[in-house]
């Protein structure tokens, strides 16, 4: 112990700023969970991390998983995982097992209480609202802390997962407008799906592949014009989550040209995996939306440099394999693990293989997600911030291996893949949580977050300024 240390923490490492720039073998000070600053000059603290050689990241954030997709998953399994892949915040999806969405404040308050209970890494939450019934319940959730509201123009299932109708939608668009939270909207057309689907199976069109060719581009593009129409009439703030297409992006930008307050996220899967995966891996591949082309793949990387999308995520979303693998891909279920990997897959793809810098890698997985929902202490390392770090080896080469990750279903799409980069060990909050391939504490460590009502993106004008003028 070192009697005149300064600090309680000291990381000594290459310490990647806000801009993108690295302060090259720097010094970060941690106080109280805090972080006090960085310094080009040895700081002392009462324990010093050596990282020298590593970069020292900000710690990742996915802004969409479901921890409860799967019964034998959970808040804990999910965010064990986080953490061994670097994450140090994840957002909730509402659409929880089995069947109780998280559709009023009682339950939202429950799952509050869970997380306290049961997360390793901190964790926001979407909430969400019935097809039927009170609207009231948004503020409610919101007042609770929701960092915003999931619909879907799909229905999965008429309980957990409900499609919420149109004048339904054009409604709770105008109460989320008032609360300043954000609608996160998946976007397919639900009876071009199913009658795609139908014509399928009926020809016995039911490979794993058909599962893709039966879910085309026009369902996502002409749901995801629907939902930016509601976004611009009713004046709320729209997140087009897990976007497959070059064309939601660009309608994307062509409404945010036009004052729609609009942002979108692609998935780590729809930039690494093309449709031929389901043919390699039957239903572990499948998804909703579902894999596409390599032209469309090629289209999100050129987007992912040009700054047209927002973040990238990993729709953590697991499942055993005997609920995937089936005879009848429109049987399998959709979803596949994914928080482990996102932050690593994304460097290795894009950092390492210079398609995109450093900074831009951190807008999409670090601090473009935490500003973008309000987490203005997560996602950098700048002084006042959450001391959520990553120490990070740039120069591994490895082979992922689904035996050694933490899911609790076993299994990953990314199998046998070479990356480049590692996780070397996972701090929130100066408290180690991952380390040396095993995560580092129990549940309890992991915080709620509550959506931030001070946070300037809650201002959205009068919604009649949005809603009776363009009547």
């Amino acid at each position: 112990m070192n009697d005149t240390a300064t600090h309680d923490l000291v990381v000594h490492g290459d310490i990647a700023l806000s801009n993108g720039m690295v302060l090259k073998a720097g010094w970060l000070g941690i106080t109280n969970g805090l972080v006090t600053g960085s310094s080009e000059t040895p700081l002392s603290g009462i324990e010093t991390v050596d990282a020298y050689g590593h970069l020292v990241l900000p710690g990742f954030v996915d802004a969409h998983v479901h921890t409860r997709s799967c019964r034998d998953e959970g808040i804990t399994a999910t965010t064990k995982a986080a953490a061994a892949g670097g994450t140090t915040t994840v957002i909730d999806m509402p659409f929880d097992k089995p069947a109780r969405p998280v559709n009023s404040r009682e339950r939202f308050e429950a799952k509050v209480a869970d997380i306290t209970d049961e997360a390793v890494v901190d964790v926001g939450l979407y909430a969400t609202f019935p097809p039927e019934g009170d609207l009231g319940i948004i503020a409610e959730m919101a007042a609770a802390g929701a960092v915003g509201f999931k619909v879907s123009t799909i229905e999965v299932d008429p309980i957990r997962f409900p499609r919420i109708p149109d004048g339904r939608l054009y409604e709770a668009f105008q109460e989320i407008a008032h609360t300043g939270r954000v609608v996160a909207a998946h976007q397919e057309n639900q009876e071009i799906v199913l009658a795609q689907a139908k014509a399928f199976q009926a020809r016995g069109d039911t490979t794993p592949v058909d599962h893709a060719l039966s879910r085309p581009a026009v369902a996502e593009a002409e749901a995801a014009g629907r939902l930016l129409e509601l976004a611009y009439w009713s004046g709320a703030r729209l997140h087009m989550v897990h976007g497959t297409l070059p064309r939601t992006f660009e309608l994307i930008e062509w409404n945010r040209a036009k004052g729609v307050r609009a942002s979108g996220e692609t998935c780590i899967q729809y930039l690494l995996l093309t449709m031929d995966a389901l043919r390699e891996q039957g239903g572990r591949a499948k998804c909703n939306p579902p894999l596409r082309s390599q032209e469309n793949v090629d289209g999100l990387w050129r987007q992912v440099q040009e700054g047209l999308i927002d973040i990238v995520t990993s729709d953590h979303s697991p499942y055993p394999l005997h609920r995937k693998e089936t005879d009848d891909i429109f049987e399998a279920y959709a979803g596949m693990p994914g928080v482990e990997t996102l932050g690593t897959l994304l460097y290795s793809e894009g950092v390492a293989t210079g398609r995109i810098g450093l900074g831009r890698f951190l807008e999409l997985v670090s601090a473009g997600p935490a500003t973008l929902f309000g987490y203005s202490q997560k996602g950098h390392l700048e002084a006042g911030a959450d001391a959520d770090f990553v120490v990070f080896d740039p120069d591994a080469e490895w082979t992922l291996d689904e035996s050694k990750m933490h899911y609790a279903v076993g299994w990953s799409p990314y199998h046998g893949r070479r990356v480049r980069g590692r996780v070397v060990s996972t701090w929130l909050r100066g408290r180690c949580v991952y380390k040396d391939h095993a995560v580092a504490v129990a549940p309890t460590n992991g915080r709620f977050l509550p959506a931030r009502d001070d946070d300037d993106r809650s201002s959205n004008g009068s919604r009649e300024s949005y809603s009776n003028d363009r009547a």
